[in-house]
């Protein structure tokens, strides 16, 4: 017999909870980064914090696969259950100090994204939903705005660490054309969140991966919103869209233009 949701959030997010506790017990080693490029920052915490996701999930559900950022390329095991984790989403954020990051983990069942949860330990969040009940922060419900006028919308985006150049900032222009105002803050799962809880009304990023919109998204489509991958591309990445209900078919009808030569 399969693990019900519940049981599933309940351990989605102790895992989450677990990771963000271990990496806010060691913010005096922001510093200890295993490789530091400009476009992104690989740190040691990032691994150990999914270390510490992992062996909450095991310790419940040992025969469960777990799809991992630090752990992408090892092949999964055959299971119904999947679990995608993002230990540190944001890393150049906390690397740098700023508290705008979160641990991030979900689980799928065949496919289906049935509970996740997004802790962000600096800001004492923790965001959680399962695919048949509501979406929480702090154990309240959330819900999405009800902005309907895209001009009047706060959307959030990012630049595309793959290319930085024309690429990236071609939807940056499209976003602030549109939009009321646009904001990178440089944390996908913690944008998606915001747009779950009707504080942005919306998040697009033209090049992000599974990870860090499992659990996110299914926040957000629980909250009241929508939820659009409008490209896939090899190796788990992704171009995608959350916002509220009133918005998504506008926002996407504007960015998918934009995908067709990418």
């Amino acid at each position: 017999m399969h693990p019900t949701a519940v049981q599933l959030q309940a351990v989605a997010s102790l895992a989450a909870r677990r990771a963000g506790e271990h990496v806010l017990a060691n913010l005096h080693r922001r510093g200890d980064v295993n490789s530091l490029l400009r476009t992104d920052v690989k740190h040691k915490l990032d691994v150990e914090a999914q270390e510490a996701a992992t062996a909450v999930i095991l310790a419940a559900f040992p025969d469960h696969a777990i799809l991992g950022e630090e752990t992408c390329d090892a092949p999964l095991p055959e299971s119904d259950h999947v679990w995608i984790i993002d230990p540190i989403d944001g890393t150049i954020n906390f690397f740098h100090g700023l508290p705008w990051w979160c641990c991030s983990v979900a689980v799928r069942l065949r496919g289906q994204t049935v509970a996740g949860a997004v802790c962000l330990p600096e800001m004492g969040q923790l965001y959680e939903a399962t695919c048949d009940g509501p979406a929480l922060c702090n154990g309240a419900p959330i819900g999405v705005s009800a902005t309907d006028r895209l001009d009047l919308a706060m959307l959030a985006t990012g630049a595309d660490k793959w290319d930085l150049g024309e690429h990236a900032f071609r939807f940056m222009r499209k976003i602030s054309e549109i939009a009321q105002r646009p904001r990178i803050l440089g944390a996908a799962a913690v944008d998606m969140c915001l747009v779950a809880a009707g504080r942005l009304d919306g998040y697009f990023e033209s090049g992000i991966y599974v990870w860090d919109m499992a659990a996110a998204s299914l926040i957000v489509e629980r909250a009241g919103g929508r939820c659009s991958t409008l490209k896939a591309y090899p190796r788990h990445r992704l171009s995608f869209l959350a916002t509220n209900a009133a918005l998504h078919d506008a926002c996407r009808a504007a960015l998918l233009p934009l995908l067709e030569t990418t």
